[in-house]
């Protein structure tokens, strides 16, 4: 091949890497206040200079990377039911909102909460608090070295085969 087929090779594939990231991200960034949703769409909250100049420990980033990949084919698998039984269309669900949840239908309302007891599970069993998943989350969002940091353990762990 030539360098010019071998450099859009590598554009392709990391754009691919990054709209796999950024899907993931925004996937695991609404339940909970800012974690892992069903919704599909990033939070749109503030925080302040403090929160971005915590210290985030390589472990810290293994455990986010590892929840996000664990959370996000629970997250799938939820949207999809909830769309068969509510007509393609999934409402906006925050998993710490528990008046916003008990207000859906008993089906729809059972596979959230299932999801989001999930989602915490699985956040815990990997290290993190809820609140901590939140703040990284966040502060993926807002600097660009924790985000590219998060980003090169997910293609790690992807590429070992390691959730």
């Amino acid at each position: 091949m030539n360098t010019s087929t071998n450099n859009s090779k590598f554009r392709l594939n990391r754009m691919l890497r990054q709209s796999l990231f950024a899907g993931m991200i925004s996937a695991a960034a609404l339940a909970f206040g800012g974690a892992p949703g069903l919704y599909g769409q990033s939070p749109s909250l503030v925080f302040g200079a403090s929160a971005q100049a915590q210290e985030i420990s390589n472990q810290e980033i293994t455990s986010y990377a590892r929840s996000v990949l664990a959370i996000e084919p629970k997250r799938l698998g939820a949207s999809q039911e909830i769309k068969g039984l509510a007509g393609g269309s999934v409402p906006r669900v925050v998993c710490n909102e528990t008046s916003q949840i008990n207000r859906l239908s008993g089906n729809v309302r059972g596979i959230v909460v299932n999801y989001c007891q999930q989602a915490k599970k699985i956040i815990e069993t990997n290290g993190l608090t809820v609140s901590r998943f939140n703040q990284l989350t966040l502060l993926q969002q807002a600097n660009p070295e924790v985000k590219q940091r998060i980003q090169a353990e997910l293609l790690r762990l992807q590429q070992a085969g390691n959730q």
